[in-house]
């Protein structure tokens, strides 16, 4: 049987002859004066402090990802919603850039529509009486002009009065003529101005 000692020392130095004689009867001392006990306590709750952090983080964590999917999947929708407004974009600018290009070529016929009324124009007020034309000929702006004459002078009043025309020809080469019997067959070349 084991006795335990309730009293403490008060009863130890009351009965100390007693104490003496007596086989040594262990003393328990209290819990809380030594600090020993609570040690594994402070442990414990410190482990749950962490896990209970750390279940919380966890749990926050997993709501934003939940959150992040969420809009994700709105946003796929979303995209894919406008996908066909996207499509009808792209189909508009298309349509835009070749109507563009035709308006500029549009524009550039437009322009060049009264070029070939002016050129005839020009050339019978330079055409001199004894000179005629065998063939004319335009690639762009370029003109080649094949003809016949009476004479080298006239052809040569015909260059000169192309030369003058500074408004609508340019460039006026004069590179043949030659005498056929009694005609002067002659070439003459000259780019044509782009002039309103």
């Amino acid at each position: 049987m084991i006795k335990i000692n309730l009293l403490g020392d008060t009863l130890a130095q009351v009965g100390g002859k007693k104490a003496e004689k007596a086989e040594a009867v262990p003393v328990y001392a209290d819990s809380a004066a030594t600090g020993r006990p609570s040690l594994p306590i402070a442990g414990v709750l410190f482990g749950l402090v962490i896990a209970s952090a750390g279940g919380i983080y966890y749990v926050m964590l997993n709501s934003q990802i939940e959150r992040e999917q969420r809009t994700k999947v709105e946003l796929l929708a979303k995209k894919k919603e406008l996908e066909k407004y996207m499509d009808l974009e792209r189909k508009f600018r298309t349509q835009k850039e070749m109507l563009q290009k035709k308006k500029e070529v549009m524009m550039g016929l437009k322009s060049f529509q009264h070029l070939p009324v002016h050129f005839l124009e020009e050339l019978a007020n330079a055409l001199p009486d004894d000179v005629w034309f065998r063939e004319i000929n335009q690639k762009g702006l370029s003109i080649s002009i094949r003809g016949e004459s009476s004479s080298f002078e006239a052809v040569n009043q015909f260059r000169n009065r192309l030369v003058e025309q500074t408004k609508w020809f340019k460039n006026v080469n004069y590179p043949a003529a030659n005498k056929n019997g009694r005609t002067v067959e002659f070439t003459i070349s000259c780019d044509l101005k782009n002039s309103a």
